[in-house]
């Protein structure tokens, strides 16, 4: 082969290597950062989401331990006055109904489910109960039905937080639960 010759395929064949590198080597390098940010805000979506769903539970239990210490209040002779009770208990359901609506921007539509009006009719349940004289027994089964709703509302937040942090779609955590809600056919 000619020098001549060999120096031209070799110029040619260094300059399509040059080529290559400086259009594939940014496009690779693109590639990856898209990738790491597209991880990252999967990572910060599902923070949020668990977050949303941890707000849930802790807001829920909050409004449910004070309707029960309520009640125990009542039992032991000691009820707050009614709108002692209502200034409180307002506070409380109005930060977990904002939790329960918040949740769905992780995909649970909750603020109307059986959970929410679980805990709206026993506090309605509450209420009556500070403000009429009650029976014992009546005391005593409406803090059964309230200490009864605990295992329950954690086993809705532990599915939803299972099913955040595994990036399942989301279902009806309610189900199999007393909140859950029966139509008839």
């Amino acid at each position: 082969m000619n020098p001549a010759m060999a120096g031209l395929l070799g110029a040619i064949s260094g300059a399509l290597v040059t080529g290559s590198a400086t259009t594939i080597g940014p496009l690779l390098l693109q590639r990856h950062k898209d990738r790491a940010e597209g991880h990252q805000r999967s990572k910060e979506e599902t923070a949020k989401k668990v977050d949303l769903v941890n707000d849930v539970g802790v807001q829920c239990r909050a409004w449910l331990l004070y309707l029960s210490r309520s009640l125990q209040d009542r039992q032991a002779g000691s009820p707050a006055t009614l709108a002692e009770f209502d200034e409180k208990g307002e506070g409380l359901r109005t930060a977990a109904e904002r939790a329960l609506a918040q949740a769905a921007n992780a995909g649970y539509a909750l603020s109307n489910s059986g959970l929410a009006d679980a805990l709206r009719a026993l506090e309605d349940q509450v209420r009556v109960a500070l403000l009429l004289p009650a029976h014992t027994e009546d005391l005593t089964q409406l803090h059964t039905q309230a200490s009864s709703y605990f295992t329950p509302r954690e086993v809705v937040t532990l599915r939803m937080l299972d099913e955040v942090l595994h990036d399942r779609p989301p279902t009806d955590p309610t189900s199999g639960t007393v909140f859950e809600r029966r139509f008839l056919a």
